[in-house]
């Protein structure tokens, strides 16, 4: 079965014990989500998962600012998409329009880091590491040039949204690591299909966390966080 497959045929075979389903009058499968748990079981279930896809980004962030002349070619388009989308926003000039403009992007980004899991999770790795790699060559260039200090980029143009929206995109990509980790093993007591089921049902019962974590980033990138660029960063020197 081809990995396009896999992924289709999970959507209609979850479980294969009977204990685990029940059926409704049209003899459609209604999903148990008691084994899951809620959200917060979750986030702890995979914390190994989370850590992991953290190194993953901060090793991505490091390599990215200690070769950030070496790699400014490879980010290059990442940078001029990011500086199309940054040009669309200060014309509106509406913080709802640019908290919106954020948000989808982000939200892409994420269902993207998830939806790649079913590729072995490779794509999601590199995407993961690819982000980071062009934050650390975006801090190290400007600090390079004196625009700006790293450190105040780092205080007041990345932690005030950067706190909500980085865990979000980051919990995405542990599932997503985890969804192609369980086609290759599978979780202990299931079988391959099983445990691909499980971590989607884990998925879903999570995703209003990584709403939520988008949702206030976009607000605070959008609102605060060119208010204290423009106070404390662009205006010093």
């Amino acid at each position: 079965m081809d990995q396009q497959s896999l992924c289709d045929y999970v959507l209609f075979t979850l479980w294969q014990s009977p204990s685990d389903y029940t059926r409704g009058k049209e003899g459609g499968v209604m999903l148990m989500w008691s084994t899951v748990g809620g959200s917060g079981t979750v986030i702890k279930r995979n914390l190994g998962y989370i850590a992991a896809a953290a190194a993953v980004f901060v090793f991505g962030g490091v390599i990215g600012a200690l070769y950030s002349e070496q790699l400014m070619a490879v980010v290059k388009p990442t940078l001029e998409k990011l500086a199309t989308i940054a040009e669309k926003t200060q014309a509106a000039d509406s913080v709802w329009y640019t908290s919106q403009v954020i948000f989808f992007n982000n939200l892409t980004a994420s269902a993207m880091m998830v939806l790649f899991g079913c590729l072995l999770a490779i794509p999601t790795v590199l995407a993961l590491f690819t982000n980071g790699m062009v934050i650390g060559v975006l801090f190290a260039q400007l600090d390079g040039q004196g625009t700006a200090s790293a450190w105040d980029l780092l205080v007041y143009g990345l932690l005030p949204h950067g706190i909500f929206e980085l865990p979000a995109i980051v919990f995405a990509a542990a599932l997503g690591i985890k969804l192609g980790t369980v086609l290759l093993v599978p979780l202990k007591g299931k079988k391959r299909l099983e445990s691909f089921g499980f971590v989607w049902l884990e998925v879903v019962k999570s995703a209003w966390v990584v709403l939520a974590l988008l949702l206030v980033a976009a607000a605070v990138e959008g609102a605060v966080t060119p208010m204290l660029l423009e106070k404390y960063v662009l205006q010093v020197g």
